[in-house]
């Protein structure tokens, strides 16, 4: 092994050559950020990219810069796939174990995280594998890059590292391993195996999308370390990477940087691997379809994949025609394919999503999730399709029809059914000349550039990167390429799009029939199987007994792992800390904004208070923030289905509003409906998304913090606010819940809950909260439970069979409910986000227009004594800080439950307690007092422990991961929860897992100074530092970021800027030292009051020595809610 004093500094490795080491390659290309980049005439409108080549190889550096207060930097390897044992993969993890320069193993993450970063990452995908690093200064990029080329480059690749990283199995025959147990979870995931038998189906054996490239566990099993070095010859050389960096770089920052990299780390050895590879589909095949089978306990839907061949990746303008015509098929929940398939009574799929993807022959691909699966078989074939009853009209609860299923459901799964209807529907658009609107295809495009846009805005250098790594992989791989390099194919994309968007309908025609109708469509079926986990299970146990009966001698081989483990830990002395170059902090910044609370005089509806952001955007963002903590007992089991129904189903309007449709913009003389699709189809081409969601994130069946507060958001260009806020009010007042919508929106609900179950990370998270997230009298439920998937399950089922059996009134009067609670709502807020030189008084003035001209109908329609507008005062700053009790139970002894599932074949652990110390201002003293008496100084002290000990490859990573355990573990606090928690992902062995942080814990207490050393209290201030940086990067993560800071008592985001870097300075290591023996401590101690779990496949026994768990089922716990809703 190598030594660290072997170990050069990274201060004298400098580029001794008087001449350049690399020098421009051709001319700059700008990359254009917006729509209103195109057709400016100008060709240095957007992101300005330059490429540095190197002077004796084809190494290349591509500099972006983007007006970013985050730093990006991306090193791409082209790496083809020709099997399953997932070298890519497995090549990526032990990169980070080491390189020949610096050989110690945590030396790279430990650099990063000096260098105001949350450490470096990777990722492996079937034509490249990327190793990434986000800094919040041009300096920490450029303090990291050279010893992250040397271990791209020339990584140390050890036996050892293999056993602890890759694969290896324990004296009991027990197979162990990161990337082992990280496949464990992943390789007979739905999504997984559909989308690796679709590349079977579409491309030839030669194209490196037949492989898989993460691995296979079978196929791991048998890797060998001496196949990766021969891997890592073939593509790591410099040769073969291009390095992307994107952030706002200074002028000369090539001069200053790139130029002075070590000469011998960017070397290449004469191995170039560079090779036109043939994608196009098997020649002769007559294989078109196949059947898969998944694990899944719930056996209620399948899904299909359906693939068609596309264009190559160079046919610019086609890809992007072929974007918007996917647009148009279903990108919205009005679309052709929505409509047909989803958006009905008996839905035939949960969803439909379709793309054109990023491979260098591209393919057009269509996904049909929670396709309901039959469980006998149909008795008769139906012939053909049956004519669907017109979508979007209200329909008498005593309908007959509702009662009936869709006569196509028995059938979906036989051979070829749902293609066919898929292809009817398909030539049903040719026919109709896309139902015979002139102005559909342009409005698809309209709504692909905005979202382009828009994607582009939340975060840059992540959309930047996507945008140029196929380029890069086109260049090394592509027949087109002709060995060229060249990127920036998608710069001028708002220009092709705008040109396209003017393409007149034969052309669109022409193109539907081409590439879909005509084409040849592949497709793979997903089946559930319950009997496949099980299966699964016992051929693992199996290969445990065969492993061990391999084994000669235990005593040894445990011996062997043992030292491989050792050697394999992170462990950089603070001598080699001390001498890593880091950034200046007064070159960190955020996103430059002015930040305004407009106390209004009167509330308007339920808005007491505007909180406006100005910042550089080309978009306006506004969410009414609406306070539901009140809302009575017998409307919350609703909220999962009136969030999913809220601008998707039919309006209702009053006479006297306007209906912005009506181009003379008149009031109404008369109620007029406005059918589902002909709404969500309209509001859709005006703004860019919405959402409305309990809690402060869009996410079914989950609430995050702030649960009592329901959010209603859209964000749409400044030219069209007025316009999308008219119809998100009347959406909100106006919304009309008609059985089939309540049908449609009821039946996808109970779809997306049976595929979560099969989702270990939805499946910790949601028992996690069941038996954590009480209300502070420890009585009723609150928002989050009753939103669980575990509450809703019946809940919903029995909606359904309710509007089913004629009862619809009952449903719809409780929705009602809920939206004359909202409607009637006091005491809540408005947050907007607009372009830096916007004045927010016009923005809240329409709201306020819009509102009450609305709301007086809303009034008069439902005989409703009107709420006076209270009047607020600047000194009461309503309605911030708002405060919100923790509903963790009183726990006097450990809470310790075991929930087994028959469709997993990984585990995961969550522990947490009750943790309620200050991280904000509790508004009883001034701030300024607050502050001097640094109130908050646990909270930060904890939050820079946990960075450090949950550091890449840091201790907790060390203690799992390191042996091969788990993928990973992490430890958190929750502050708005008051919960401390400690998490442990995808084990293979969770027992072990467990057992090994505990012994960590304690391992701690007794040798402090062998973990934390005094340059590793500037090491956390460095990764706090960066989270609070990234939290203001982009005008949406400032809303986001303006909304906590209100909502937890600060005034603006110098107020809470200044309260975190003052905590952050103060932080001492006695400070961490205290934080982890009164914090971290209680989870190595078995006997302390605090809520453990462990969810894990079906036939996973937990020793008595863990703990007496008790083993619940999903069943088990679903049925303790009260299925009266």
């Amino acid at each position: 092994m190598t030594s660290e004093e072997n170990t050069p500094s990274p201060a004298n490795d400098i580029n001794s050559s008087k001449s350049p080491l690399f020098l421009k390659d051709g001319d700059d290309v700008f990359i254009q950020r917006s729509s209103n980049d195109s057709g400016s005439g100008k060709q240095s409108v957007g992101f300005r990219t330059s490429v540095y080549k190197h002077f004796a190889s084809n190494m290349r550096f591509v500099v972006c810069r983007v007006p970013s207060p985050i730093y990006t930097l991306n090193i791409y390897v082209p790496t083809a796939v020709t099997d399953n044992k997932g070298l890519p993969h497995t090549l990526e993890h032990l990169i980070f174990c080491g390189s020949k320069r610096y050989p110690v193993r945590g030396y790279l993450d430990v650099l990063a995280a000096h260098n105001y970063s949350v450490g470096t990452n990777a990722w492996t995908d079937s034509d490249h594998t990327c190793y990434t690093l986000d800094a919040a200064a041009e300096d920490a990029v450029a303090n990291v890059l050279p010893t992250f080329l040397d271990h791209v480059l020339n990584p140390l690749l050890r036996d050892d590292h293999f056993v602890t990283e890759v694969y290896h199995y324990d004296e009991t025959g027990k197979e162990q391993g990161v990337v082992f147990s990280e496949m464990v979870s992943y390789e007979n995931n739905e999504e997984e195996l559909s989308g690796y038998h679709l590349n079977n189906l579409v491309y030839n054996t030669t194209a490196t999308y037949t492989g898989y490239s993460g691995g296979k566990t079978r196929d791991i099993a048998n890797l060998t370390n001496s196949e990766i070095i021969d891997y890592h010859r073939k593509y790591y050389d410099a040769n073969n990477v291009t390095v992307v960096l994107t952030g706002a770089f200074s002028d000369d920052f090539e001069e200053r940087y790139l130029q002075t990299i070590p000469a011998d780390i960017v070397q290449s050895h004469g191995h170039d691997s560079r090779e036109p590879m043939d994608c196009s589909p098997p020649k002769n095949s007559t294989v078109l379809h196949e059947t898969v089978k998944f694990p899944s306990l719930d056996t209620n839907a399948g899904s299909f994949d359906f693939g068609w061949c596309g264009p190559p990746h160079e046919d610019v303008e086609t890809i992007i025609a072929l974007d918007i015509l996917m647009e148009y098929l279903a990108g919205t929940s009005s679309s052709p394919l929505d409509l047909r398939f989803v958006e009905r009574p008996s839905p035939l799929a949960s969803s439909v999503s379709v793309g054109v993807n990023d491979n260098i022959t591209k393919m057009l691909n269509m996904t049909f999730s929670g396709v309901p699966y039959p469980h006998s078989e149909p008795t008769d074939h139906a012939e053909g399709s049956s004519d669907d009853e017109e979508n979007g009209e209200a329909h008498d609860c005593d309908d007959e029809d509702d009662d009936a299923e869709d006569p196509d459901i028995p059938y979906l799964f036989d051979d070829g059914y749902l293609q066919n209807l898929l292809l009817e529907e398909l030539q049903r658009i040719f026919d109709s000349r896309f139902d015979g609107d002139p102005h559909a295809l342009a409005n698809a495009a309209k709504r692909l550039s905005d979202g382009l846009a828009s994607k582009i805005e939340k975060s840059p250098g992540e959309a930047l990167q996507e945008l140029l790594a196929p380029d890069i992989v086109a260049s090394h791989f592509s027949q087109g390429s002709q060995g060229r390099f060249r990127i920036g194919l998608l710069a001028n994309q708002f220009d092709v799009i705008a040109k396209l968007g003017k393409r007149p309908i034969e052309f669109w025609l022409g193109l539907l029939k081409k590439w879909l109708i005509d084409g040849t469509v592949y497709s793979i079926a997903m089946v559930p199987d319950p009997e496949l986990g099980p299966k699964l299970e016992l051929e693992r146990k199996e290969r445990e007994q065969a492993n061990e009966a391999k084994i000669v001698d235990k005593e040894a081989h445990s011996r062997y792992i043992r030292e491989a483990v050792e050697s394999n830990k992170a462990n950089v002395p603070d001598r080699m800390k001390r001498g890593m170059p880091t950034p200046d902090p007064s070159k960190t910044a955020i996103l430059p904004h002015t930040q305004n609370l407009v106390v209004l005089e009167k509330a308007i509806g339920p808005v007491t208070a505007v909180q406006t952001i100005n910042a550089d955007s080309g978009f306006v963002e506004a969410q009414i923030q609406i306070p539901i903590g009140d809302i009575p007992e017998d409307q919350r089991a609703y909220l999962a289905l009136f969030q999913d129904l809220l601008m998707n189903t039919d309006l209702l309007l009053p006479a006297g509003v306007v209906y912005d449709d009506d181009s003379s913009d008149m009031p109404l003389k008369a109620e007029k409906r406005i059918p589902y699709a002909e709404f969500e189809g309209k509001l859709s081409d005006i703004v860019t998304s919405r959402y409305s969601c309990v809690g402060q994130m869009p996410r079914l069946f989950v609430c995050y913090w702030l649960d009592d507060i329901f959010v209603v958001d859209f964000l749409a260009p400044c030219k069209r606010y007025a316009h999308a806020l008219r119809w998100i009010v009347q959406s909100l007042l106006f919304s009309d819940f008609t059985v089939d919508r309540i049908l449609a929106c009821g039946q996808n609900l109970l779809t997306t809950i049976a595929e979560m179950k099969r989702d270990v990370d939805e499946l910790i998270f949601t028992v996690g909260v069941h038996f954590t997230k009480t209300s502070p009298d420890g009585g009723s439920l609150t928002n989050r439970r009753h939103m669980s998937f575990l509450a809703q399950e019946g809940v919903l089922k029995g909606i359904i069979e309710d509007v089913k059996t004629g009862k619809a009134d009952k449903v719809i009067s409780r929705l009602r409910d809920i939206q004359n609670t909202l409607v009637q709502a006091t005491g809540g807020f408005m947050a907007l986000s607009l372009p830096s030189n916007e004045d927010p008084k016009p923005y809240v003035d329409a709201y306020a227009c819009e509102w009450n001209m609305c709301y007086e109908k809303y009034v008069e329609r439902n005989n409703l004594a009107a709420v006076v507008p209270t009047p607020t005062t600047v000194v009461n700053k309503p309605p911030f800080p708002i405060y919100y009790q923790c509903g963790f139970p009183v726990l006097t002894k450990p809470l310790l439950v075991h929930v087994p599932v028959q469709s997993l074949q990984a585990s995961m652990s969550y522990f947490s307690f009750k943790l309620d110390i200050p991280f904000c201002p509790t508004g009883k003293r001034s701030f300024d007092d607050e502050l001097a008496d640094l109130i908050s100084l646990d909270c930060f002290a904890l939050q820079m422990f946990t960075s450090l000990l949950g550091r890449i490859d840091g201790p907790l990573s060390n203690a799992v991961r390191g042996k091969g355990y788990s993928y990973g573990a992490s430890m958190f606090h929750l502050q708005w929860s008051k919960e401390f928690a400690l998490e442990v992902d995808r084990a293979s062995d969770i027992v072990r897992a467990v057992d090994s942080i505990k012994q960590l814990i304690l391992d701690i207490q007794d040798n402090w100074d062998a973990y934390v050393g005094d340059t590793d209290v500037s090491l956390a201030r460095s990764v706090v530092k960066y989270g609070i940086t990234l939290g203001q990067s982009t005008p949406k993560r400032m809303l986001r970021s303006s909304i906590s800071n209100s909502i937890h008592g600060f005034s603006n985001a110098e107020e809470y800027n200044t309260w975190c870097s003052t905590h952050i300075a103060a932080v001492k290591m006695s400070d961490m030292r205290r934080v982890f023996e009164k914090y971290v401590l209680p989870f190595a101690d078995d006997d302390y009051p605090m809520f453990r779990l462990l969810v894990t496949p079906l036939d996973t026994e937990v020793p008595a020595e863990l703990g007496p768990f008790e083993r619940m089922t999903l069943e088990d716990i679903s049925a303790t809610y009260k299925t009266d809703y």
